[in-house]
């Protein structure tokens, strides 16, 4: 997946440096995210995995600016993206980071 996908779904029409280096930002850490939550390898070329990337640079870059009328939010994930995380890392298709199988 790359920066033109993700900013594709997140409707970013910008060809602004700092808009580029804040989503492929987030996209490195929603990669890093998912594999320490899991445990897992990260599958270039995997749907599944790719949307949890976007469904999380989607809910960060949206969820970016600090509001002290909802404390908390960046902590809540949408029901969507907790589903798939805990699917990737129960899931056998996905290989461990340390090549162990189940």
């Amino acid at each position: 997946m790359n920066l033109e996908d993700v900013k594709l779904y997140l409707r970013v029409d910008s060809d602004l440096t700092e808009d580029d280096t804040l989503i492929q930002s987030l996209m490195t850490a929603a990669q890093n995210y998912i594999t320490n939550q899991t445990g897992k390898q990260y599958l270039i070329d995997d749907e599944v995995w790719n949307l949890v990337i976007k469904l999380l640079v989607s809910h960060w870059y949206d969820n970016r600016q600090i509001n002290p009328s909802k404390p908390g939010v960046l902590s809540e994930y949408p029901h969507s993206v907790t589903a798939l995380i805990h699917h990737i890392g129960l899931c056998s298709a996905y290989p461990y980071l340390d090549g162990e199988t189940e």
